[in-house]
Formats: structure tokens, C-alpha cells, sequence
């Protein structure tokens, strides 16, 4: 039987798995270190899952807030290794007042014909953005990348990530239901008809998982992203109405 099976039916999450079983047989049989490419906190999430891998994998991402992570598959506590293979860019523009987004860096990259499972996390900083990569792509993209979105940039290597404050807006919203429709259609500021399409075409996601269900009911602590529009937390259920409405506490990502 496919151990897959037993903890998703979805054909890419099943491929995704297959690849990291085959990572810990490598470290087995090599009695080596591994790593993975990177993966998103929902592939992060449904390998933690996996029994078969328990004791085996660690999530690294370059800094301790990171987002995307590759894994680190040690089976031999004796096996060498010679330290994830992580390499931090910082690109600055030629114009000092530059505003280079995480899309305008996401999309050069991807210009190159860089995979995303070979870049982690995105800095954008203005006009000193970062970026994580995987070291077998870092010598290509030191040699490429020139320029990031209509700003020419010049690359070095760093060694630290250069970490600013993110900004939140705390908000409350009065809504008629917790469904991911409803939470959606106000906080991204669309109507609900829309926000039922985007929906249904996979482009929300809840807990980094995309949800196809506009009458998904949505709880405390959740994450909401819509692509394009941002991201929010829903971080509780202040009251209610007299006509029964919800005032539902969120935070929003500035």
C-alpha cells in the first residue's frame, strides 16, 4: 500500500511526499544529510504529519521567522553534514528611492526560470530587497539577475537578514456569518459575489491551504490570504448585534 494514502488524496501533496520519502532512503543508505527544496507552511505542515519521517526531518529557513523552509533529513546521528545549503542576496537598486515589492522579486526570479521550490523568503525593504535561495541555483542568479522589475540592482551576498518591523492594523468587522465568503467579501474589500469567485477559482487561502468552499466556516486564529490582496488574522469574536451580527476582531498586514 502507498503510505501517501493515509495522509492526503490530493496528487501533488502524494507526489510531495514520495520525493521526501525518497530524500530519507538517500540519507539512509548514504548515511548522509540531506535537503529538500523549499516548501510553503502547508507542505511544511503535511510533512509534519508523516509518522514515517518522525525524528528525521528539521524545517530551516535561513531566519527564525521564515516562512518558506527546506528540510533537513538527517537518519544517522554520525552522518556528516556540510550545513544547509541556503544563500542570502541582498540586491540594491541603483535609484535610492526604488520601491521593489515582493512581486517585482518573486517575478524576476521566476524570469530566470528559477523554480519557487528553490527560493525561500522575499524581503522587499524598499529599495534593498532580500531573498533567500537554494545554493546549487546562487552562482546563476548572481551571474543574471541585473534587473528587478523597471530598477537596474546590483546583488551581494549577505550574511544576515535585515529584519524590519512588520506593520499590522487591528480592525473590527461587523459581518452576518463566519463563513470564509462573508470574513473575505469585508476584509479585502470586494463584494461577496466576488469573493465567492475568487474563491472557487483557489485563489484564497486559509491556514496557507487553498479552500474552495465559500461556506467553509472560518474560527479563531486562522489565516486568511486572497492573492493579490493581502493577508489577515482572525483573532476573535468580540459580540453580537441585536440583529445577531458578528463583530469579528482581525488583524491585517500593512
Amino acid at each position: 500500500m502507498d503510505f501517501t494514502e493515509k495522509y492526503t488524496s490530493d496528487k501533488d501533496e502524494k507526489m510531495l511526499l514520495r520525493r521526501i520519502n525518497d530524500l530519507v532512503k538517500s540519507s539512509e543508505k548514504h548515511f548522509s544529510v540531506v535537503y529538500s527544496g523549499f516548501l510553503d507552511p502547508a507542505q511544511q505542515a503535511l510533512v509534519s504529519r508523516v509518522t514515517e519521517f518522525y525524528g528525521f526531518i528539521e524545517a530551516i529557513g535561513g531566519y527564525d521567522d521564515a516562512e518558506r523552509r527546506l528540510l533537513r533529513i538527517c537518519t544517522n546521528e554520525y552522518s556528516n553534514d556540510d550545513g544547509a545549503p541556503i544563500v542570502l542576496f541582498t540586491a540594491e537598486a541603483t535609484m535610492k528611492d526604488a520601491e521593489i515589492s515582493h512581486r517585482d522579486v518573486l517575478g524576476a526570479l521566476m524570469g530566470l526560470g528559477i523554480k519557487r521550490e528553490m527560493t525561500g523568503d522575499i524581503l522587499p525593504n524598499g529599495s534593498r530587497p532580500q531573498f533567500f535561495c537554494h545554493a546549487s541555483v546562487a552562482d546563476f542568479i548572481e551571474l543574471e539577475l541585473k534587473k528587478i522589475g523597471r530598477y537596474n540592482v546590483e546583488l551581494r551576498r549577505s550574511e544576515r537578514a535585515e529584519l524590519y518591523e512588520t506593520r499590522y492594523k487591528d480592525m473590527t468587522v461587523n459581518i452576518s456569518s463566519m463563513r470564509l465568503d462573508c470574513i473575505s467579501a469585508e476584509d479585502f474589500g470586494i463584494s461577496r459575489t466576488k469573493a465567492a469567485e475568487y474563491i472557487r477559482k483557489g485563489l484564497v487561502f486559509v491556514n496557507w491551504q487553498p479552500k474552495e468552499d465559500p461556506s467553509l466556516e472560518i474560527r479563531s486564529g486562522d489565516r486568511i490570504s486572497m492573492r493579490g490582496k493581502g493577508k489577515i488574522e482572525v483573532t476573535g469574536v468580540s459580540g453580537t448585534s441585536r440583529k445577531g451580527r458578528l463583530f469579528v476582531e482581525i488583524r491585517k498586514k500593512l
